[in-house]
């Protein structure tokens, strides 16, 4: 029986000058995607050549004065999508590499035979895995009680799980953090990447820089180079470039150094 599976781009219409380079990047590098593609707005619309995209408009309808809550807006968007399995993404995820859609297919198959909840395409936290997976060679096991045992970077999750967990009125940062003190209280399966086979290796499932725009501005070394590589055309300007403070530009270095310790063990890997 064939297991339904949407890409859900969650996004918000402030977020619109994402969607052309999001949807260039994810073309190019998961050219014929089979799966539904949700593009998830409060009321913009957006189509992109040669992918065929909904877009959710899920502000539509909205009959209270304040703005729509993130999570109203990816429980609505959740509601009315018919699959079983859904694989989430954001706007500023720009994709750089070629997505292997073998293994999204194989975890899938893998997440209804073991009624897994969620699998992360993209997690960092070494001291959040609890061990190897039995499940298979390529994915471990999220401790409980990980702090960040639920977080929004690229995964597999099983919609009707996902919508247990969200809880209206909440932010996405509210969201991973309250969210994954829900999900200790819980017996669900979470997995994500084999940390020793993808991190270490810098090779990812669904390749991409962590977050394309911190604070409302654009991160340089996702972008830049990326953009200019597809011969996508931005105004940087009207964003401009996330820039930390002096302090922060000094103890950037040793965090990365700090973090290459923690999460891999080793002090040699490329600052990244």
């Amino acid at each position: 029986m064939e297991i339904k599976i949407t890409v859900v781009v969650n996004s918000t219409d402030s977020f619109e000058d994402c969607w052309h380079p999001f949807f260039t990047l994810f073309n190019f590098y998961w050219k014929g995607c089979p799966y539904p593609i949700v593009l998830n707005t409060e009321t913009k619309e957006y189509q992109h050549p040669g992918l065929a995209i909904e877009v959710s408009q899920v502000g539509k309808g909205w009959n209270k004065e304040d703005r729509i809550p993130w999570s109203d807006c990816l429980i609505r968007c959740l509601q009315a999508i018919d699959s079983d399995y859904i694989l989430y993404l954001q706007d500023d995820y720009f994709i750089n590499d070629y997505v292997d859609q073998g293994l999204i297919d194989e975890f899938v198959q893998l997440m209804q035979k073991d009624n897994i909840a969620h699998i992360s395409l993209m997690y960092f936290d070494r001291k959040g895995v609890n061990k190897n997976s039995d499940t298979h060679p390529l994915l471990s096991e999220i401790k409980k009680n990980a702090n960040y045992r639920i977080s929004m970077q690229a995964a597999l999750w099983n919609k009707n799980s996902l919508l247990e967990y969200l809880v209206s009125g909440e932010t996405g940062w509210q969201f991973e953090r309250m969210g994954s003190q829900r999900a200790h209280r819980k017996n669900d399966k979470f997995l994500c990447q084999n940390l020793d086979e993808f991190n270490a290796k810098d090779k990812f499932i669904v390749p991409y820089v962590a977050t394309g725009i911190i604070k409302g501005k654009w991160l340089a070394e996702a972008v830049v180079d990326l953009f200019e590589q597809h011969h996508i055309e931005i105004d940087f300007k009207k964003r401009g470039f996330f820039a930390p403070g002096p302090v922060k530009s000094q103890l950037i270095p040793l965090r990365a150094w700090l973090r290459r310790v923690y999460m891999y063990g080793t002090t040699w890997l490329p600052i990244k």
